[in-house]
Protein backbone atom coordinates (compact mmCIF):
# COMPACT_ATOMS: atom_id res chain seq x y z
CA UNK A 1 0.00 0.00 0.00
CA UNK A 2 1.55 3.45 -0.89
CA UNK A 3 0.80 6.24 1.39
CA UNK A 4 0.71 9.65 -0.41
CA UNK A 5 1.06 12.82 2.03
CA UNK A 6 -1.59 15.52 0.92
CA UNK A 7 -1.92 18.96 1.96
CA UNK A 8 -4.28 21.97 1.57
CA UNK A 9 -3.27 25.00 -0.43
CA UNK A 10 -1.91 27.61 1.31
CA UNK A 11 -4.58 30.09 1.02
CA UNK A 12 -7.14 27.14 1.86
CA UNK A 13 -5.81 26.12 5.19
CA UNK A 14 -7.53 28.06 8.25
CA UNK A 15 -6.01 29.89 11.87
CA UNK A 16 -7.16 26.30 13.63
CA UNK A 17 -5.37 23.86 11.89
CA UNK A 18 -2.04 25.62 12.08
CA UNK A 19 0.35 24.95 14.90
CA UNK A 20 -0.32 27.50 17.78
CA UNK A 21 3.06 29.06 17.74
CA UNK A 22 2.47 30.32 14.25
CA UNK A 23 0.72 32.92 16.21
CA UNK A 24 3.40 33.71 18.53
CA UNK A 25 6.62 35.64 17.58
CA UNK A 26 9.41 32.92 17.46
CA UNK A 27 12.47 32.69 19.91
CA UNK A 28 14.94 35.10 18.03
CA UNK A 29 12.79 37.83 16.72
CA UNK A 30 11.48 38.04 20.85
CA UNK A 31 15.19 38.13 22.06
CA UNK A 32 15.96 40.66 19.34
CA UNK A 33 13.26 43.20 20.31
CA UNK A 34 14.83 42.91 23.92
CA UNK A 35 17.98 43.64 23.18
CA UNK A 36 17.22 46.41 21.54
CA UNK A 37 14.73 47.54 24.53
CA UNK A 38 17.15 46.30 27.15
CA UNK A 39 17.94 49.74 28.35
CA UNK A 40 14.48 50.57 28.60
CA UNK A 41 13.64 47.39 30.14
CA UNK A 42 16.62 47.74 32.85
CA UNK A 43 17.91 44.53 31.29
CA UNK A 44 21.71 44.07 31.06
CA UNK A 45 23.35 41.28 28.56
CA UNK A 46 23.84 38.51 31.49
CA UNK A 47 19.94 38.89 32.04
CA UNK A 48 18.53 38.72 28.20
CA UNK A 49 21.28 36.31 27.82
CA UNK A 50 18.78 33.67 30.49
CA UNK A 51 15.69 34.36 29.07
CA UNK A 52 17.21 33.24 25.44
CA UNK A 53 17.93 30.23 27.36
CA UNK A 54 14.37 30.47 28.87
CA UNK A 55 12.68 30.28 25.70
CA UNK A 56 15.10 27.64 23.99
CA UNK A 57 13.80 25.23 26.37
CA UNK A 58 9.64 25.70 25.16
CA UNK A 59 8.86 23.05 23.06
CA UNK A 60 8.48 24.14 19.09
CA UNK A 61 4.65 22.82 19.41
CA UNK A 62 2.99 23.23 22.63
CA UNK A 63 -0.34 24.48 24.19
CA UNK A 64 1.73 26.31 26.73
CA UNK A 65 4.94 29.05 27.57
CA UNK A 66 5.88 27.45 30.87
CA UNK A 67 9.46 26.42 31.53
CA UNK A 68 9.37 23.06 33.66
CA UNK A 69 13.56 22.92 32.88
CA UNK A 70 15.38 22.68 36.34
CA UNK A 71 18.27 24.55 37.37
CA UNK A 72 21.20 22.36 36.14
CA UNK A 73 19.41 22.22 32.96
CA UNK A 74 19.59 26.01 32.16
CA UNK A 75 22.86 26.59 34.21
CA UNK A 76 23.88 24.00 31.53
CA UNK A 77 22.42 26.44 28.62
CA UNK A 78 23.92 29.14 29.80
CA UNK A 79 27.34 27.98 30.24
CA UNK A 80 27.45 26.77 34.19
CA UNK A 81 26.24 29.91 35.80
CA UNK A 82 25.34 29.62 39.42
CA UNK A 83 21.91 28.78 40.74
CA UNK A 84 22.19 32.08 42.92
CA UNK A 85 22.76 33.87 39.55
CA UNK A 86 19.56 32.51 38.05
CA UNK A 87 17.57 33.17 40.64
CA UNK A 88 18.69 36.41 39.85
CA UNK A 89 18.31 37.08 36.33
CA UNK A 90 14.91 35.41 37.07
CA UNK A 91 13.92 37.52 39.93
CA UNK A 92 14.62 40.60 37.73
CA UNK A 93 12.70 39.21 34.35
CA UNK A 94 9.93 39.00 37.08
CA UNK A 95 10.14 42.48 37.69
CA UNK A 96 10.63 43.62 33.76
CA UNK A 97 7.23 41.73 34.02
CA UNK A 98 8.70 39.60 31.21
CA UNK A 99 7.92 36.39 33.16
CA UNK A 100 5.79 34.88 36.19
CA UNK A 101 7.07 32.38 38.51
CA UNK A 102 4.87 29.62 39.67
CA UNK A 103 6.18 27.60 42.39
CA UNK A 104 5.18 24.32 43.50
CA UNK A 105 5.06 23.16 47.28
CA UNK A 106 8.33 21.06 46.65
CA UNK A 107 9.65 23.62 44.31
CA UNK A 108 9.67 21.18 41.51
CA UNK A 109 8.99 22.62 37.84
CA UNK A 110 6.23 19.86 36.58
CA UNK A 111 2.91 19.77 35.16
CA UNK A 112 0.32 17.66 36.73
CA UNK A 113 -3.19 17.14 34.42
CA UNK A 114 -6.59 16.15 35.13
CA UNK A 115 -8.02 13.49 31.90
CA UNK A 116 -11.54 13.91 33.30
CA UNK A 117 -12.06 17.20 33.50
CA UNK A 118 -9.17 18.29 31.10
CA UNK A 119 -7.46 20.78 33.83
CA UNK A 120 -3.90 21.26 34.10
CA UNK A 121 -1.51 22.25 36.88
CA UNK A 122 1.74 23.98 36.08
CA UNK A 123 4.44 24.78 37.98
CA UNK A 124 7.60 26.91 36.54
CA UNK A 125 8.30 29.88 34.56
CA UNK A 126 5.77 31.26 32.47
CA UNK A 127 6.72 33.24 29.75
CA UNK A 128 3.21 34.39 28.38
CA UNK A 129 3.85 37.85 29.71
CA UNK A 130 6.72 37.99 27.24
CA UNK A 131 4.84 36.87 24.12
CA UNK A 132 1.66 38.87 25.55
CA UNK A 133 3.98 42.14 25.73
CA UNK A 134 5.63 41.67 22.18
CA UNK A 135 3.95 44.00 20.55
CA UNK A 136 4.76 46.82 23.18
CA UNK A 137 8.50 45.56 23.76
CA UNK A 138 8.79 46.43 20.04
CA UNK A 139 7.23 50.05 20.06
CA UNK A 140 9.88 50.66 23.46
CA UNK A 141 12.54 48.98 21.10
CA UNK A 142 11.54 51.56 18.10
CA UNK A 143 11.96 54.76 20.53
CA UNK A 144 15.46 53.27 22.04
CA UNK A 145 16.87 53.21 18.85
CA UNK A 146 15.07 56.65 17.89
CA UNK A 147 17.07 58.00 21.19
CA UNK A 148 20.02 56.14 20.23
CA UNK A 149 19.98 58.03 16.91
CA UNK A 150 19.52 61.00 18.35
CA UNK A 151 22.21 60.86 20.75
CA UNK A 152 24.57 59.91 18.27
CA UNK A 153 23.78 62.92 15.97
CA UNK A 154 24.14 64.73 19.03
CA UNK A 155 27.68 63.72 19.29
CA UNK A 156 28.41 63.99 15.89
CA UNK A 157 27.00 67.43 16.31
CA UNK A 158 29.46 67.96 19.49
CA UNK A 159 32.81 66.86 17.20
CA UNK A 160 31.90 69.21 14.72
CA UNK A 161 31.03 71.86 17.05
CA UNK A 162 34.92 71.37 18.60
CA UNK A 163 36.67 71.30 15.08
CA UNK A 164 34.51 74.56 14.36
CA UNK A 165 35.99 75.91 17.99
CA UNK A 166 39.46 74.75 17.51
CA UNK A 167 39.49 75.97 13.99
CA UNK A 168 38.84 79.48 15.52
CA UNK A 169 41.23 79.23 19.37
CA UNK A 170 42.64 76.03 19.34
CA UNK A 171 42.24 73.84 21.27
CA UNK A 172 40.70 76.09 23.93
CA UNK A 173 39.48 74.44 27.96
CA UNK A 174 36.17 74.21 26.36
CA UNK A 175 37.11 71.92 23.61
CA UNK A 176 39.48 69.74 25.32
CA UNK A 177 36.69 69.33 28.22
CA UNK A 178 34.29 68.23 25.04
CA UNK A 179 36.83 65.99 23.88
CA UNK A 180 37.32 64.38 27.72
CA UNK A 181 33.36 63.76 28.09
CA UNK A 182 32.78 62.43 24.16
CA UNK A 183 34.76 59.47 26.44
CA UNK A 184 31.91 58.69 28.53
CA UNK A 185 28.13 57.62 27.19
CA UNK A 186 26.58 60.79 27.80
CA UNK A 187 22.19 61.96 27.92
CA UNK A 188 20.97 64.00 25.59
CA UNK A 189 20.73 67.01 27.97
CA UNK A 190 24.81 66.50 28.79
CA UNK A 191 25.54 66.94 24.81
CA UNK A 192 23.30 69.87 24.55
CA UNK A 193 25.12 71.66 27.99
CA UNK A 194 28.53 70.55 25.88
CA UNK A 195 27.35 72.76 22.36
CA UNK A 196 26.29 75.50 24.58
CA UNK A 197 29.68 75.71 26.25
CA UNK A 198 31.33 75.38 22.46
CA UNK A 199 29.03 77.67 20.23
CA UNK A 200 26.20 80.34 20.50
CA UNK A 201 22.71 79.74 19.77
CA UNK A 202 22.87 80.66 16.13
CA UNK A 203 25.89 79.04 15.44
CA UNK A 204 24.77 75.74 16.52
CA UNK A 205 21.76 76.32 14.43
CA UNK A 206 24.21 76.53 11.65
CA UNK A 207 26.54 73.75 12.15
CA UNK A 208 26.52 71.67 8.70
CA UNK A 209 27.56 68.12 9.97
CA UNK A 210 27.95 66.49 6.88
CA UNK A 211 31.24 68.73 6.43
CA UNK A 212 34.59 67.51 6.71
CA UNK A 213 35.57 68.10 10.16
CA UNK A 214 38.82 69.99 9.88
CA UNK A 215 41.70 70.20 13.26
CA UNK A 216 43.59 73.59 13.49
CA UNK A 217 47.20 72.99 13.40
CA UNK A 218 47.37 74.83 16.99
CA UNK A 219 47.38 72.73 20.00
CA UNK A 220 46.71 73.95 23.55
CA UNK A 221 48.57 73.32 26.52
CA UNK A 222 45.79 73.37 28.67
CA UNK A 223 46.44 71.90 32.63
CA UNK A 224 44.66 69.61 34.61
CA UNK A 225 40.75 70.81 33.35
CA UNK A 226 38.14 68.13 33.32
CA UNK A 227 34.20 67.94 32.95
CA UNK A 228 32.02 68.26 35.83
CA UNK A 229 29.40 66.01 34.90
CA UNK A 230 28.28 64.22 38.23
CA UNK A 231 28.47 60.75 38.57
CA UNK A 232 30.43 58.28 40.61
CA UNK A 233 32.75 56.51 38.57
CA UNK A 234 36.35 56.37 39.51
CA UNK A 235 37.53 57.68 36.66
CA UNK A 236 36.06 61.15 37.18
CA UNK A 237 37.65 60.89 40.71
CA UNK A 238 40.92 60.59 39.69
CA UNK A 239 40.59 63.52 36.62
CA UNK A 240 39.20 65.52 39.58
CA UNK A 241 42.07 65.03 41.63
CA UNK A 242 44.62 65.81 39.22
CA UNK A 243 42.60 68.92 38.12
CA UNK A 244 42.85 70.12 41.69
CA UNK A 245 46.70 69.44 42.37
CA UNK A 246 47.43 71.21 39.19
CA UNK A 247 44.98 73.86 38.42
CA UNK A 248 46.64 76.35 41.18
CA UNK A 249 50.13 75.23 39.91
CA UNK A 250 49.62 75.48 36.20
CA UNK A 251 47.29 78.64 35.13
CA UNK A 252 48.14 79.76 31.75
CA UNK A 253 47.00 78.83 28.40
CA UNK A 254 49.87 78.46 26.18
CA UNK A 255 49.76 77.94 22.27
CA UNK A 256 51.90 75.37 20.89
CA UNK A 257 52.01 74.59 17.04
CA UNK A 258 52.57 71.12 15.15
CA UNK A 259 55.43 72.72 12.89
CA UNK A 260 57.08 73.48 16.99
CA UNK A 261 56.19 70.18 17.65
CA UNK A 262 58.02 68.48 15.63
CA UNK A 263 60.88 70.63 15.34
CA UNK A 264 61.53 69.80 18.88
CA UNK A 265 60.64 66.11 18.61
CA UNK A 266 62.86 64.93 15.64
CA UNK A 267 63.26 61.57 17.46
CA UNK A 268 59.90 61.26 17.21
CA UNK A 269 59.16 63.54 13.93
CA UNK A 270 61.61 60.54 12.11
CA UNK A 271 59.16 57.80 12.37
CA UNK A 272 56.76 59.69 10.76
CA UNK A 273 55.31 58.15 7.51
CA UNK A 274 53.60 61.66 6.39
CA UNK A 275 53.61 64.82 7.76
CA UNK A 276 51.88 65.27 10.82
CA UNK A 277 48.92 67.95 9.88
CA UNK A 278 46.83 67.61 12.46
CA UNK A 279 46.16 66.59 16.35
CA UNK A 280 44.62 62.85 15.59
CA UNK A 281 48.10 62.51 13.70
CA UNK A 282 49.76 63.37 16.47
CA UNK A 283 47.69 61.21 18.88
CA UNK A 284 48.08 58.50 16.57
CA UNK A 285 51.60 57.93 15.66
CA UNK A 286 52.46 58.27 19.79
CA UNK A 287 50.01 55.47 20.19
CA UNK A 288 52.60 54.09 16.84
CA UNK A 289 55.41 54.63 19.03
CA UNK A 290 54.35 53.83 22.15
CA UNK A 291 54.97 49.59 22.15
CA UNK A 292 58.55 50.33 20.55
CA UNK A 293 59.33 52.31 23.67
CA UNK A 294 58.54 49.59 25.78
CA UNK A 295 54.93 51.19 26.70
CA UNK A 296 52.49 48.41 27.41
CA UNK A 297 48.30 49.48 26.30
CA UNK A 298 47.53 48.73 29.42
CA UNK A 299 49.74 51.64 30.66
CA UNK A 300 48.50 53.63 27.90
CA UNK A 301 45.24 53.41 28.22
CA UNK A 302 45.50 54.58 32.19
CA UNK A 303 47.94 57.26 31.07
CA UNK A 304 44.89 58.48 28.66
CA UNK A 305 42.28 58.08 31.27
CA UNK A 306 44.49 60.89 33.50
CA UNK A 307 45.65 63.07 31.23
CA UNK A 308 43.87 62.70 27.88
CA UNK A 309 44.92 61.36 24.46
CA UNK A 310 46.78 64.79 23.66
CA UNK A 311 48.66 65.08 26.93
CA UNK A 312 49.67 61.64 26.98
CA UNK A 313 50.64 61.65 23.36
CA UNK A 314 52.77 64.49 23.76
CA UNK A 315 54.28 62.88 27.00
CA UNK A 316 55.27 59.87 24.24
CA UNK A 317 56.88 62.61 21.67
CA UNK A 318 58.88 64.38 24.20
CA UNK A 319 60.34 60.90 26.48
CA UNK A 320 61.36 59.98 22.79
CA UNK A 321 63.29 63.03 22.52
CA UNK A 322 64.42 62.97 25.64
CA UNK A 323 65.62 58.63 25.44
CA UNK A 324 69.15 59.56 26.09
CA UNK A 325 68.62 60.81 29.42
CA UNK A 326 66.51 57.94 30.80
CA UNK A 327 67.07 54.27 31.65
CA UNK A 328 64.01 52.93 31.07
CA UNK A 329 61.16 54.84 29.06
CA UNK A 330 58.52 52.40 29.95
CA UNK A 331 59.04 52.49 33.87
CA UNK A 332 59.41 56.64 33.71
CA UNK A 333 56.39 57.20 31.58
CA UNK A 334 54.20 54.85 33.81
CA UNK A 335 56.33 56.81 36.82
CA UNK A 336 54.90 60.41 35.52
CA UNK A 337 51.91 59.81 33.66
CA UNK A 338 50.38 57.39 37.02
CA UNK A 339 52.48 56.76 39.12
CA UNK A 340 53.82 58.68 42.46
CA UNK A 341 55.44 61.35 40.19
CA UNK A 342 51.97 62.05 38.07
CA UNK A 343 50.87 64.40 40.30
CA UNK A 344 54.02 66.61 39.97
CA UNK A 345 54.08 66.08 36.43
CA UNK A 346 52.94 68.48 33.56
CA UNK A 347 53.87 67.31 29.59
CA UNK A 348 53.45 71.01 28.52
CA UNK A 349 56.38 72.30 30.83
CA UNK A 350 58.33 69.53 29.28
CA UNK A 351 57.44 70.28 25.71
CA UNK A 352 58.22 73.70 25.97
CA UNK A 353 61.74 72.81 27.33
CA UNK A 354 62.29 71.42 24.12
CA UNK A 355 61.10 74.18 22.14
CA UNK A 356 62.78 76.48 23.77
CA UNK A 357 66.01 74.08 23.66
CA UNK A 358 65.28 73.79 19.57
CA UNK A 359 65.20 77.39 19.37
CA UNK A 360 68.40 77.87 20.99
CA UNK A 361 70.50 75.40 18.75
CA UNK A 362 68.21 76.98 15.45
CA UNK A 363 69.89 80.51 17.09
Amino acid sequence: MRFQHITAPLGSRSAEDLPTTHSQPDRFSLIEVVRKASTALGLKAPIIATLDALLSCLPPKRSHNFVFASNATIAFKRNGISDRTIRRHVAQLAEAGLLVRSDSPNRKRFSKSDMSTGNVLRFGFDLSPLFKSYDQICAVAEDCAKQASHISYLRTKVRCAIARTMELDGLSIDAENALRALRRKLTAEELYSILDDLVSVEENQRIDCNAEMSIDAEMSATDGQNVRHHHNSKKELIDSDVAEKTEHSHQRHHQISIGSLVGACKEAASYLQRPAESLSDVISHARTLAPMMGIDSTTYRAAEDRLGELRTAVTVWGLLQMQGKIRQLGAYFRAITTGKRSAAFDPWAMINTLVRQNRLQGC
